[in-house]
């Protein structure tokens, strides 16, 4: 380039042909341009760029062949000197020192490439170093050697000698990476391939393995190519060894094994020490980078599954978060087992990082499950200890005739986690074992943190359902199925259950006829708590429908029904009561009511003709407390429009801070702004001020009855 003394080409090229012949061109022209504006020719300059040429071809054509990658030619032009490099992207295949002749036998026809550079260079040598290597060679211009120095350790950023350059790596048939984009780390396995397959190449072993410390410290084969260590161990074979020392300390080991006893000299084991060394800065960065990325999702793990669990869910639900937040950051599979009617262990979820070998997970499971570590019908034991994870060999399920796959997980095993709760071993959750074998500490602290979240939270769900049947059951206890249709009449009822769910009683409400044109309501609550109060709330419905059958009338109802709640002897119970009696009216008449109220808060009847509300009935003694009492009803009258209230103490005493709904007769002005409406929206309207009164959900159930006389 004409006016310049710098030039840089980057580029891939394909066939080998083609790339030795586009680096000769440029660096001939680029020679050729420097000499046509130079004042000072020399004899020496034509020969210079003919060696010059050879060199950067002998180069060109050994990283093409030996490294695969994109391959860049640097030419620089200095005062006293020309230097040529020759960049690749694969920094583990070294490249061996100039053979002698004496050595290469005749019919080779390759392997003296760098007695050149040997030979005719002022200096050469290669550079090392996490993402490329680099070889160069220096010239002195008009047959002047020089002296100079290798241009820096790291060909990923060289001394001022080579210009900084911006290139992608890629690999052989790869589309070029977008001009811009950097290229993609390599990770630590992949690092320890490549070193493992260069230390075999140039020592040429018939093995090579490197030994590396997991998270827990221990050592193990990572990475190998050859004949399996475990083969070569049984032939006796002699073997070279080297540590990996980062930061003064022995990460692992690279290892190269022969058949041939005595096969490794001192010059070997330094060659392999090169590669060792110059590959563990690499391999160091990416060990870190990886661990730091698998400890943030793991990490990651128990604070989404925290946040998954939270509030209800049911158990198909936690099993699918069980899966979501474990696979692949725990294991690259998991499950979760638990125990039928049968104590025979089912698979309730499974999950698998890939989806193409979700059937043979499903099959492998299915034939497996009889040997997790779980209590067997006809085998006493269980889980040794629980919390304490418990390995799991799945390789005896293997059979002919499954699917692809299956041998591969069951080569890995698995662990099995308790699922434990205070009231015992739900089941387990088990996590695919790693290639690498036992899982680290790490993982296996946090697969039995998880355990014990996805436990807690089925536990939770369990008694949540058990909480809600109960609680259809209580209200079927409490409430009518429907209610009954009442000639000129208007009904609507408004329910909540008690903040204690089945532990207590509770309001109730029911309407059912007592004879020809008569029916009865009742609108109560027993005081109390447990089992006992429940039982005692069924007993007072029944007893007022049978009484009522009985043709008794509504005073004798609650005398009998005061002395059966004392004779049932329930310590600290009571019963709070408004019960009541309407006559299906006539043609345009009133309806009529025969009305009692014993400890409830008092009936309130609206007028249709606008009048404030009004009590219907007067205060009577609760039920159960006080032997030998004796009740009295009064009579009222709904007009068409008019309409009667009635609930419970959880309506009037609805607390926000020191103030109750009922201060100051608030239920009777929510009432008063009623008027004109049907029983259906009164009951409604009723039921959300209540809710909405403190801004909090109620301690207490509550239960409002509207009766509403037809226009």
């Amino acid at each position: 380039m004409k006016g310049s003394n710098d030039l840089v080409v980057s580029a891939a090229y394909r066939p080998e042909p083609a790339a030795v012949a586009a680096a000769r061109k440029f660096v001939r022209d680029t020679l050729q341009d420097w000499l046509d504006t130079d004042t000072r020719p020399a004899p020496a300059d034509t020969e210079l760029v003919d060696d010059a040429v050879l060199l950067t071809s002998e180069l060109v054509t050994n990283a093409v062949v030996h490294a695969g990658t994109q391959v860049q030619v640097t030419c620089k032009l200095a005062a006293s000197a020309v230097e040529v490099v020759v960049r690749d992207s694969h920094p583990a295949r070294m490249v061996p020192g100039p053979d002698h002749d004496d050595n290469i036998p005749a019919e080779r026809t390759h392997g003296r490439g760098l007695l050149l550079p040997s030979a005719l260079a002022s200096a050469w040598g290669v550079s090392y170093g996490a993402e490329a290597k680099a070889v160069w060679f220096r010239m002195g211009l008009a047959g002047q050697k020089t002296s100079l120095t290798e241009p820096g350790a790291d060909p990923d950023a060289t001394e001022t000698a080579v210009p900084p350059v911006s290139w992608q790596v890629r690999a052989p048939g790869a589309s070029p990476a977008a001009a811009g984009q950097p290229a993609a780390e390599p990770s630590y396995d992949d690092l320890l391939r490549q070193t493992v397959g260069s230390a075999r190449v140039i020592v040429a072993g018939d093995a090579a393995y490197a030994l590396v410390a997991d998270e827990d410290g221990d050592l193990s084969v990572r990475a190998a190519t050859g004949i399996s260590p475990a083969a070569l161990l049984r032939t006796a074979p002699s073997v070279a060894t080297v540590p990996f020392i980062a930061d003064g300390r022995v990460t692992g080991v690279l290892a190269v094994a022969a058949v041939l006893p005595g096969r490794f000299g001192d010059s070997d084991v330094q060659r392999l020490q090169q590669l060792a060394d110059s590959m563990v800065p690499a391999l160091e960065r990416a060990r870190l980078a990886g661990l730091e990325r698998a400890r943030r999702a793991r990490i990651d793990v128990l604070a989404e599954a925290s946040e998954l669990l939270a509030g209800p869910l049911d158990a198909d639900r936690i099993l699918a978060v069980a899966g979501q937040v474990a696979v692949p950051r725990l294991a690259e599979w998991c499950a979760v087992l638990a125990a039928g009617p049968d104590a025979e262990l089912r698979v309730l979820a499974a999950r698998h990082a890939d989806d193409g070998q979700a059937g043979a997970l499903g099959w492998l499971l299915d034939r497996a499950r009889a040997s997790a570590p779980w209590p067997q019908p006809g085998r006493p034991g269980g889980p040794r200890q629980v919390g304490a994870a418990q390995p799991w060999q799945l390789a005896g399920a293997v059979a002919a005739g499954g699917p692809a796959g299956v041998a591969d997980l069951a080569a890995r095993g698995a662990w099995c986690f308790p699922l434990a709760t205070p009231g015992g071993v739900l089941g387990l959750l088990v996590l695919g074992g790693p290639h690498s074998g036992r899982p680290s500490r790490e993982v296996l602290s946090l697969g039995a943190d998880l355990a014990g979240r996805i436990a807690l939270a089925l536990e939770n769900a369990r008694l949540a359902a058990q909480q809600h049947a109960a609680g259809q059951a209580l209200r079927a206890v409490l409430l009518p199925a429907e209610l009954p249709r009442v000639p000129g009449v208007e009904l609507a009822v408004a329910h909540d259950l008690p903040g204690a769910g089945a532990a207590a009683g509770g309001d109730f409400c029911d309407v059912f006829p007592a004879g020809p044109g008569r029916w009865r309501f009742a609108v109560g609550e027993v005081c109390g708590t447990g089992p006992a109060t429940l039982a005692l709330t069924s007993l007072a419905r029944t007893t007022l429908r049978i009484l009522a059958t009985d043709g008794l009338g509504i005073p004798a109802v609650l005398d009998r029904l005061n002395q059966l709640i004392l004779d049932e002897r329930v310590p600290g119970t009571f019963l709070t009561l408004v019960h009541g009696e309407l006559t299906v009216p006539g043609a345009g008449g009133p309806v009529r009511l025969s009305l009692a109220c014993a400890g409830q808060p008092l009936p309130l009847v609206l007028r249709v003709s606008g009048a404030a509300p009004e009590s219907a009935a007067a205060p009577q003694p609760v039920l159960g407390v006080i032997d030998g009492l004796s009740f009295a009803a009064q009579p009222v009258r709904l007009e068409a429009g008019d309409l009667l209230l009635c609930v419970t103490d959880g309506v009037t005493r609805r607390r926000d801070g020191d103030r109750l709904l009922d201060d100051d007769d608030g239920l009777a002005r929510l009432l008063a702004g009623c008027a004109g409406l049907t029983a259906e929206v009164v009951a409604s309207k009723v039921h959300e001020e209540v809710r909405g009164f403190g801004g909090r959900p109620a301690a207490d159930g509550m239960a409002v009855l509207v009766l509403r006389a037809e226009s």
